[in-house]
């Protein structure tokens, strides 16, 4: 098999330069399968665009170059690989732009000088809404934008499950009667579960580990992800669990009979943030990435788009909202985040991180 084109760029992930190569063709708007890269079997350019993002990676690619006519390596993991991908590059970054779940991690990167500051800023921040221009205005220098806005963790029940029609706040995690029923991502692996748990340890971090400690206690089920997550809801493996916003109306489009609660004690909100490379070879291309992302154009698209994930919250205000959003038979106002402060989110990270790798080992 050759390489797409001649580059030293070699890496572990998933490939697609407007176009995939399978069996030594090329097709547009698929991804390569990581284990052709990790064999060795194709290789990145320098000098073409690389993001480094979480979902939609066919969709972005083949429309960004269709809008743009600019080539671009789109690298599609989960969240938590990516941020661990970008902390072993760190001596020779092989990506351009990242766009991931968690505006702690990416205001992270910002702080630890990864992220390219310069005077730049994308046109489309003028657009924002009113949620994404608070987030943006905490830090309007920073060198990450905001994407979308989303509950990273809903309370989501099979209601097949006895006792979970009286569910109204998180305590149902840790509630016996759910023991070995109760599931949720891993933060280690999974982008949205990192500020989802981190929520709980804001106003005190010992309560947040005592939180956390008893669902473990109460036989707290691991996943990599949250799909896997929702399948196991839906076939009664389990209970009750800690589930992303997106992925949780991704199941009632389906049809799928689940309960879904907003908890008293209020909903963990999280932005996906995009960020340039400082290492960028390819500034102009990686800035229209970032203006493409932002435009209303591109957000009413990715709300369209058939994903299992089906809910896309835009921050342009020019942009429609999926239909599947609140207010609707689960919420009747619009939902209620609550927005941690992504400085110590991001501080704390490695931490909260690390004890939730020694319980799960």
């Amino acid at each position: 098999m050759q390489d797409l084109k001649p580059s030293a760029r070699l890496a572990p992930l998933v490939l697609a330069i407007s176009a995939a190569f399978s069996g030594g063709t090329a097709m547009a708007g698929q991804a390569i399968d990581a284990d052709d890269v990790d064999a060795g079997e194709v290789a990145l350019s320098d000098d073409v665009l690389t993001v480094y993002l979480h979902d939609h990676g066919d969709s972005i690619a083949a429309r960004f170059t269709e809008d743009t006519g600019i080539d671009v390596q789109i690298v599609d993991m989960s969240g938590g690989e990516i941020l661990a991908r970008i902390e072993a590059e760190r001596v020779n970054p092989q990506w351009d732009v990242v766009y991931v779940m968690g505006h702690g991690s990416v205001h992270r990167l910002h702080e630890d000088g990864i992220l390219l500051k310069d005077d730049w800023q994308p046109e489309a921040v003028s657009d924002y809404t009113e949620q994404a221009q608070k987030i943006y205005e905490r830090h309007p220098d920073a060198s990450w934008w905001p994407v979308t806005i989303s509950a990273p963790a809903l309370l989501a029940y099979n209601p097949s499950c006895e006792g979970t029609e009286d569910i109204t706040g998180w305590d149902a995690l840790r509630d016996p009667q759910f023991e070995g029923r109760i599931g949720m991502p891993n933060p280690n692996i999974s982008g949205p579960a990192y500020p989802y748990v981190a929520s709980f340890f804001e106003d005190d971090m010992d309560a947040g580990y005592e939180f956390w400690q008893d669902v473990f206690d109460n036989g707290v089920r691991m996943y990599r992800s949250n799909s896997p997550v929702a399948e196991a809801l839906m076939t009664g493996e389990l209970c009750v669990a800690g589930l992303e916003e997106p992925n949780t109306y991704g199941e009632v489009e389906k049809g799928e009979d689940i309960g879904i609660v907003y908890p008293e004690e209020g909903v963990p909100g999280a932005a996906r943030g995009v960020g340039i490379s400082a290492d960028t070879s390819v500034r102009d291309d990686a800035r229209a990435f970032v203006e493409w992302l932002l435009s209303a154009e591109t957000q009413d698209y990715l709300t369209e788009i058939e994903h299992r994930n089906k809910f896309f919250q835009p921050v342009n205000r020019n942009a429609s909202p999926n239909e599947l959003l609140p207010p609707n038979d689960f919420l009747e106002g619009e939902t209620p985040y609550v927005f941690s402060d992504y400085v110590w989110m991001g501080e704390v990270e490695a931490e909260i991180k690390r004890w939730f790798a020694d319980q799960v080992m």
